[in-house]
């Protein structure tokens, strides 16, 4: 084989190279507005959208994002393979699968009927309820001023460090502690199955029902 024709391939070669990473980049989705994944769709990248609700009933292969007015709903067919946050006064509700974390970081709250592979955090006023079909692998955090309700199975510790309620109820399931640091009260029903720690080290009380 000639030289110039060695040189031409190799050439060719690292272009390839170098423009691989840009060419993954390129399904990132942002869209203002309200914005829905079909079923049977996938979006191979990040999927960022302003002031509108997302909706996923198929598949995302990155992080979803939402800010503004809206939230973010991920059907009972939607599959999130990333992290989902939202930033706006909209919430979050989950009845598909997230590999990933879920943060609600404004007003609105969280709802799990679905399954979370990782941590779920609420840090303003919005509530958190894992309801009894809901399974979350990790850690769940309520830190504002309303509650975090515990219907459903938590792998971590379920903790709730602003000025509201933190309820365990008799079908809860969580391997990890209980944990109350504020105002409200800690609440466990019987029948509710912590297999960790029960500490209330707030203004409010431990309630025993």
């Amino acid at each position: 084989m000639k030289t110039s024709r060695i040189l031409a391939i190799g050439t060719a070669s690292a272009l390839l190279l170098v423009a691989a990473p840009a060419a993954a980049m390129a399904d990132d989705v942002v869209r203002s507005g309200d914005y829905t994944v079909p079923a049977g769709k996938t979006i191979s990248g990040d999927l960022v959208v302003k002031n509108g609700t997302v909706t996923i009933h198929g598949h995302v292969t990155g992080d979803v994002r939402q800010s503004g007015s809206g939230g973010v709903v991920v059907g009972a067919r939607g599959d999130v393979d990333g992290n989902v946050s939202e930033s706006g006064s909209g919430g979050v509700s989950i009845s598909g699968e997230v590999d990933g974390n879920v943060a609600e970081k404004h007003s609105g709250g969280i709802r799990i009927t679905g399954d979370v592979d990782g941590n779920v955090s609420e840090y303003d006023a919005g509530a958190v309820i894992v309801e009894r079909s809901g399974e979350v692998d990790g850690n769940v955090t309520e830190r504002g001023i309303n509650s975090l309700h515990v219907h459903g199975s938590v792998d971590g510790n379920a903790t709730e460090t602003g000025s509201g309620n933190l309820i365990a109820f008799r079908t809860a399931e969580i391997d990890g502690n209980v944990i109350e640091r504020d105002a409200g009260h800690l609440v466990t029903y019987r029948g509710a199955d912590i297999e960790g720690d029960i500490s209330e080290g707030g203004a409010g009380s431990r309630i025993r029902r």
